[in-house]
C-alpha cells in the first residue's frame, strides 16, 4: 500500500502510530507534571524543538518578513520564537486536557453581550471562528459563561489519515481535550452525506451556539485574498446563517501571556436574505478574510497558519 492510499483508507499508517505515541506519552508525562511548572516545561519544549527542528524558526521568521509590514517584522526571529511557544503551550494544554478538566487556563471573555444579544433573536448564533492560539480556549470560555457551544469538526479532525486507526483511535483522542466543553460535537462524515446540515439547523432552531471554523476548505468554497496570497475558505457559516436567518458572529483567542487567553467576539457580519445565499456568503467571506488580515498583522505570533502559509507562485 502505498503513501497515498494510506492516507485515503486502509488499516492504519506510520503518521497515525507516531501520533499515537505523541499523544498517550504526552498524556502520561501531563499527568505528572504539577501544573506550577507549566511555564518551565514550555522553556524545555522550545529549547528541544528548536535543536530537533533547527530550520523551522528561520522558515516561519522568512514568511514573517516577506508578508507583514516592516513596522511589524523589525524582530522577526523574536516573532517567529513567540510564535513557536504558542504553539508549543497549545500543544502541553491539550495534553493536560486528555484527563478530564484537566487544563484550566486563565481566559478572559471579551464581548460576550454580543452573543446574549444575539440569542435574543431566538435564531441561533454561529461564532465563524480563527485559527488564534488556542481553539481549546474558545470552547472553555463559553463553557465557563454557561454557554456551551455545538462544534462543528470533521470526522478526521486530530487525525494524520483517513484510516481506520486514525479516524477511529486518534482522532477520538486527539478531541478528548475539547469534549467536556462542549454541548454537542456534530461531525462532518467522511463519506460526504449532509446528516450533519440537518443537525446543525435544528440546534440553530433551538437557539444554541454553534461553532464553526472558518479557516479550511469544503465541499463549497470561497476565495480570498489574505497577505497578498489567495485562499479557499468553506462557506458553510455564512450559507447556514442565511439559510436559518441566524446570527454570524467572528471569534477569534489571543495569547496575553504564558497560559494566559483572551477570547474575542468580534461585532456581527449582517446576513442579508435579500440577495441569494451565494452571493452573500461570498461577501461575508470577504469581511471574514478582511477582519482576519487585520489580526494577522496585529497578531502575528499568534496566527496558527504560519506552518502551513502558502505564497502565491
Amino acid at each position: 500500500m502505498d503513501a497515498n492510499q494510506e492516507k485515503r483508507g486502509g488499516w492504519f499508517c506510520l503518521a497515525d502510530l507516531r501520533k499515537l505515541a505523541a499523544l498517550t506519552g504526552g498524556a502520561v508525562a501531563a499527568a505528572v507534571t504539577p501544573h506550577r511548572w507549566d511555564p518551565a516545561v514550555a522553556n524545555i519544549l522550545v529549547r528541544l524543538y528548536v535543536v530537533v527542528a533547527s530550520r523551522t524558526v528561520g522558515r516561519v521568521a522568512t514568511k514573517m518578513t516577506a508578508v507583514l509590514p516592516p513596522s511589524t517584522t523589525r524582530q522577526p526571529r523574536k516573532l517567529a520564537f513567540d510564535y513557536l511557544r504558542m504553539r508549543l503551550e497549545d500543544m502541553w494544554g491539550r495534553l493536560r486536557g486528555m484527563r478530564r478538566f484537566g487544563w484550566r487556563p486563565e481566559i478572559e471573555l471579551e464581548g460576550l453581550e454580543r452573543v446574549h444579544e444575539a440569542r435574543s433573536r431566538g435564531r441561533g448564533v454561529i461564532l465563524w471562528s480563527m485559527r488564534f492560539s488556542s481553539s481549546t480556549a474558545i470552547k472553555q470560555a463559553f463553557h465557563r459563561a454557561g454557554l456551551p457551544l455545538v462544534h462543528l469538526s470533521r470526522q478526521d479532525h486530530g487525525a494524520p489519515s483517513k484510516t481506520k486507526l486514525g479516524v477511529g483511535v486518534v482522532a477520538p483522542m486527539f478531541c478528548r481535550a475539547e469534549n467536556p466543553y462542549l454541548a454537542a460535537r456534530v461531525q462532518i462524515p467522511l463519506d460526504g452525506s449532509l446528516g450533519y446540515l440537518r443537525e446543525l439547523c435544528q440546534r440553530l432552531r433551538e437557539n444554541a451556539c454553534v461553532s464553526i471554523f472558518g479557516e479550511h476548505e469544503g465541499m463549497q468554497n470561497g476565495e480570498v485574498k489574505i497577505l497578498g496570497a489567495g485562499w479557499r475558505f468553506a462557506l458553510g457559516a455564512p450559507s447556514l446563517a442565511w439559510l436559518e436567518n441566524s446570527v454570524l458572529l467572528t471569534v477569534y483567542p489571543l495569547r496575553v501571556g504564558p497560559y494566559h487567553y483572551r477570547v474575542v467576539v468580534d461585532k456581527e457580519i449582517p446576513v442579508t436574505r435579500t440577495i441569494p445565499r451565494k452571493q452573500f456568503a461570498a461577501q461575508a467571506l470577504e469581511e471574514y478574510g478582511r477582519r482576519l488580515e487585520r489580526l494577522i498583522v496585529a497578531h502575528p505570533a499568534d496566527w496558527q497558519g504560519w506552518l502551513y502559509y502558502r505564497f502565491e507562485s
